[in-house]
């Protein structure tokens, strides 16, 4: 019977390595995964209408992922098949004075017209800063000027109103009991206004305006009510009119 051929003894630096190696694969193993980061989530626009049609879905900003709607709201066909194609989740708020409803903040509306460059940017650039901005549909001066109107008068909406004609846009508004209007051509100027005559609309022209839009913004919509004037509450002298 031919004897076995004994095993070579492994050497003291192959050995070294061999444990070495173990070693590294049971900490690798060992150690634990890196946090995933969160991926950024697109804000949630509330959406005023009652009526949510193709037109209004087709106007809100680029990579809204998530409306929210009224529960009562009237969503039509051709909204939904837009939604589903898009990915747009619409979601129907809490009824006012319902169980689990909620404050919610000011509503503040963004709406452009006659700018003299497209101020599609900046206007999204205040969706993004302002929590649950809302855009108004493009449309005419005076269209958007009554639509402010009416959200300041149901909803004590604040706003801002982006044209290439602020000085016009300041008059239109003004002539609603619902608005006050003021315009500026830089932030702390346009603060200041604000805050003398408890205004709840700005209109300022993009193009000449000197910065720091976001942020006035942003403390414009969360800026808490105060008392509004005596001289803007009473009617004009020679007024007949019962309406103001």
């Amino acid at each position: 019977m031919t004897a076995p051929t004994p095993t070579s003894p492994l050497d003291r630096d192959t050995v070294a390595r061999l444990v070495a190696e173990v070693i590294r694969r049971i900490e690798a193993e060992a150690k634990p995964l890196p946090a995933t980061r969160p991926a950024a989530q697109a804000p949630t626009l509330a959406i005023a209408e009652r009526v949510i049609t193709l037109h209004v879905l087709e106007r809100l900003p680029a990579g809204t992922r998530r409306v929210t709607v009224d529960p009562k709201a009237v969503i039509t066909p051709s909204a939904r098949d837009h939604a589903k194609e898009t990915g747009i989740a619409i979601d129907r708020g809490v009824a006012p004075g319902s169980a689990g409803a909620v404050a919610s903040p000011r509503p503040f509306f963004i709406g452009f017209a006659q700018c003299k460059a497209d101020p599609s940017a900046k206007a999204a650039a205040i969706a993004r800063a302002v929590p649950a901005a809302q855009h108004l549909p493009a449309s005419g001066l005076p269209d958007l000027i009554a639509s402010l109107a009416l959200h300041a008068s149901r909803d004590a909406a604040r706003g801002i109103l982006l044209t290439g004609r602020p000085a016009v846009a300041v008059i239109l508004a003004n002539r609603s009991a619902n608005l006050r209007a003021v315009t500026g051509r830089d932030a702390a100027s346009l603060s200041t206004a604000a805050a003398d005559c408890q205004a709840n609309l700005l209109v300022v022209d993009p193009s000449a305006f000197a910065g720091g839009l976001e942020r006035l913004c942003v403390e414009f919509a969360t800026r808490p009510g105060g008392t509004i004037p005596s001289e803007l509450t009473s009617a004009p002298a020679g007024c007949g009119c019962k309406s103001h």
